[in-house]
């Protein structure tokens, strides 16, 4: 572990967030491998302070870029694994919800990975779960999927 002045680590943080965002907890293990604990909670401090770390921010963007490919499920383990509050997350889920229909979510990665399934429902049907799908939506993409004669 080095031991960087806060201001030193003050540009560290800036540089790793001006590149992409990361929630509260990635931020500060990438910083506790660089400085003290009190000198990360410090500069986590003034981060937040100028607006440059928020994890409801953080979590909403996650959650749209992966909305359309995942789940809820598989979106809110993510998110914990990330470190952000479950509060957040049910926040951030809730936020988005009305505006996805994951039931036609999961009828599109159907169609778009036929291949995968074959056909086969209980392929299908592992497949979106595997992608945090509920079991229930799961089955009515299904449903629709051999409804509309999509098979393969």
């Amino acid at each position: 572990m080095k031991d960087e002045s806060p201001d030193e680590l003050f540009q560290y943080a800036i540089r790793v967030l001006a590149a992409r965002a990361y929630s509260e907890a990635v931020l500060r293990r990438k910083m506790a491998r660089r400085a003290k604990p009190e000198v990360v909670d410090k500069v986590v401090a003034q981060v937040k302070e100028l607006g440059y770390l928020e994890d409801a921010k953080y979590a909403e963007g996650y959650a749209r870029m992966y909305a359309g490919r995942w789940g809820a499920a598989k979106i809110r383990k993510g998110l914990l694994e990330k470190g952000v509050a479950r509060s957040v997350i049910d926040r951030v889920l809730t936020d988005i919800e009305p505006e996805t229909d994951s039931v036609a979510e999961a009828l599109v990665l159907l169609e778009r990975y036929a291949t995968r399934h074959k056909g086969d429902k209980p392929k299908a049907v592992r497949f979106l779960l595997g992608r945090g799908y509920a079991l229930g939506d799961a089955l009515e993409a299904w449903k629709r999927y051999e409804a509309e004669g999509s098979r393969v």
